[in-house]
């Protein structure tokens, strides 16, 4: 049996991940080398895990141009969160925000007798706003806790030290552009599924897991490859504006990943990520005519998506700050601010032609909305207005979490909870939420600030949830297939209904002073429904409902596990049949009255400004500036890079991949 070295250090290596990275060590540990015999000197003693954010400890107040903060978890090899644990040694263990100068320490418990243990160590970046900032951290392994605690002076390269142990590293790169396991069938056709992010957000790391659950769907695919996706690009371009966005996003398709083999494709947008993608398929449509007759859309999906705007829902001033471009061309957009050339909002102009010709051929269209704890999309937004609003209403209130709601004080704890953290009380000074005693307020809700300050300080799934599966309540509230014959007529009974409801749901909508916008929201939705029908379902997730819908990390929005339990088994689940209402089978073959004359919304150049990207997105135009400015420069090359390992290198050229021989570039 190889002996350990004496100070108990195996393992020491330093890394750094920028905006949108993730680094995955894979470690495998031979608890004895004997294949044949159990030594009689054999030793159960854990291992310990180390992760350090080596970053100076100033960098914890540097939000804006960060946060220099780490997600990290630790799992076992052959962890699935639809199994339960029985042993509480083999709970994964999960940091969502380890601070600079601040370790994640981890017990790797050896507590059965088998002859390999396996456990996988995700870190990830928690930057938001900058694509040139990165934190530098280090990983260490030891046989003791002291032997991963004490200042550890050595090579970054170190590697591993012992026999027994393999630390196998995964960048980015590897995670999202190595070719996927094929199953022993010959895969001569390939299903892409295109992954679209949303505001302030990235598709390599947010919507990660996501990608991860598609992929082991594979198993129901003989004869074809599910090959998963998304545009890395438009990371901290967000506020660019949605025309902007889904052009890059359609290039990006069409030129870098199709190839004759891909016969299938599939769409699934979260938040902003919607009307990005719808935007792209318009494009497509209108660039590249060619492109849906040779390969045939499958899945339509969003994920609380602003399909209609963000405008009824808000306060009067977000609405003004929206207006004057506070998230810059993206919020004018989504604040359904007229196009200068056409004098419609561009949200208006999506559900039209071509969208619609394009929308009639996927096999499946469907739309996944919070009912409650989404402080950024409503829920009448997400799920196109039309509703059973009462139904809903009633499977809430039967929740625990409603009913726990009921039963508490008016003393507002939801609320104290919500704001704990420094950062939360000063975004609460500037915009108050406002506290009601009424019925209203008990329901699951969130402020938008509270969604926002969320992101980074989300409240967090206790241990029963992470270890059984039976402690989950069903969150699905409703699941239904709305066709154009279920939507109310205009100036009928049903739709004066609707639009005076006092379905604590609708409220928001249904409250406005401005009733051109309630209308204007009301056409846009009619036209998403005009020739389509949509699968709408219905959740309610604890906060933060808006993240954990797409489970952004893996632990820390565990609560949104359910959902995409849900969505692979509905959309990725081998049957690519379109919905059971024979009437709807004919839809594709509809053909609708509205002019293509005037595609000048798609095809029209995008007028470039340095004001469409607003405040925050001024911070990484400025960084890029500077970082470019500096890679000229020999005398500043090192700026901004004194602490990484690597070389810097551009953001547009961390995920080339060569399609031709399957290597990196």
């Amino acid at each position: 049996m190889s002996k350990d070295p004496e100070d108990g250090l195996l393992y020491h290596f330093k890394s750094a991940v920028r905006v949108g990275e993730i680094d995955r060590y894979v470690i495998t540990y031979n608890l004895y080398d004997d294949d044949d015999a159990l030594p009689p000197d054999i030793s159960l003693d854990p291992l310990w895990l180390k992760i350090r954010n080596i970053e100076n400890f100033t960098y914890r107040a540097a939000y804006l141009m960060g946060p220099y903060m780490l997600y990290c978890d630790v799992r076992t090899g052959n962890y699935h969160h639809s199994q339960r644990l029985f042993i509480s040694a083999d709970q994964p263990k999960f940091e969502p925000n380890i601070q600079p100068q601040q370790d994640f320490v981890v017990e790797l418990s050896l507590h059965n007798l088998k002859k390999q243990y396996v456990w996988i160590v995700d870190v990830i970046s928690q930057i938001i706003f900058t694509t040139t900032a990165q934190i530098a951290f280090e990983i260490s392994i030891g046989s003791t806790k002291k032997s991963v605690l004490k200042s550890i002076e050595c090579s970054p390269q170190l590697g591993s030290t012992s026999s027994r142990l393999t630390v196998t590293r995964q960048n980015t790169l590897d995670l999202w552009n190595l070719p996927q396991q094929l199953s022993p069938h010959c895969h001569q056709k390939e299903h892409l599924v295109i992954l679209t992010h949303g505001l302030h957000s990235n598709v390599s790391t947010d919507m990660f897991y996501i990608k991860e659950q598609i992929e082991k769907s594979q198993r129901y695919y003989k004869d074809e490859q599910i090959i998963v996706k998304g545009f890395m690009g438009n990371i901290c371009k967000t506020e660019k504006g949605v025309k902007y966005l889904g052009t890059k996003l359609a290039e990006y398709i069409v030129k870098e990943l199709y190839n004759e083999r891909i016969h299938k494709i599939s769409f699934i947008g979260h938040s902003l990520g919607g009307p990005v993608q719808t935007f792209a398929i318009a494009y497509i449509a209108v660039t590249y005519p060619w492109f849906f007759d040779k390969v045939e859309p499958i899945n339509f999906i969003t994920l609380a998506s602003p399909l209609l705007g963000i405008v009824t829902d808000n306060p009067a001033y977000v609405n003004l700050l929206l207006s004057f471009g506070i998230v810059g061309k993206t919020g004018q957009d989504l604040g359904l601010q007229e196009n200068a050339d056409n004098g419609r909002p561009l949200l208006y102009l999506l559900p039209g032609e071509p969208t619609k010709r394009v929308m009639k051929m996927f096999k499946r269209r469907t739309v996944y909305a919070n009912a409650t704890n989404d402080g950024i999309v409503p829920l009448y937004s997400a799920a196109l207005l039309f509703l059973d609003y009462d139904e809903i209403l009633t499977q809430l209130e039967n929740l625990p979490e409603y009913q726990q709601k009921l039963a508490a004080s008016s003393s507002g704890d939801f609320i104290k909870k919500s704001f704990l953290s420094p950062i939360s009380k000063a975004i609460n000074l500037w915009a108050p939420q406002k506290i009601s005693t009424d019925k209203a307020a008990k329901l699951p809700k969130v402020s938008v600030i509270e969604s926002a300050a969320s992101v980074l300080i989300q409240p967090l799934p206790d241990k029963a949830y992470i270890m059984d599966p039976a402690s989950r309540d069903n969150v699905i509230l409703h699941d239904k297939i709305y066709t154009e014959k279920d939507i109310p007529l205009r100036e009928s009974q049903s739709e004066d209904n609707l639009l005076k409801s006092n379905n604590l749901l609708l409220k928001g909508f249904t409250m406005t002073r401005k009733e051109g916008n309630q209308k204007l929201e009301e056409e846009i939705a009619r036209r998403w429904h005009e020739g389509l029908s949509w699968r709408k379902v219905i959740v309610s997730l604890r906060p933060d409902a808006h993240n954990n819908i797409i489970v952004r990390r893996r632990f820390a929005n565990a609560y949104g596990w359910p959902i995409v339990d849900h969505l692979i088994q509905n959309h990725f689940n081998g049957m690519d049949k379109t919905f059971e209402d024979k009437e709807l089978l004919n839809e594709s073959a509809m053909i609708s009255n509205e002019s293509t004359d005037n595609l000048d919304w798609i095809t029209e150049p995008n007028k470039d400004s340095m004001f469409d990207v607003g405040p925050t997105g001024m911070i990484s135009t400025v960084g890029e500036m500077i970082d470019s400015f500096a890679r000229g420069n020999p005398l500043l090359s090192g700026v901004g890079n004194e602490t990484s390992p690597d070389e810097p290198f551009a953001q547009e050229d961390m995920f080339k991949y060569d399609k031709t021989n399957g290597s990196l570039i």
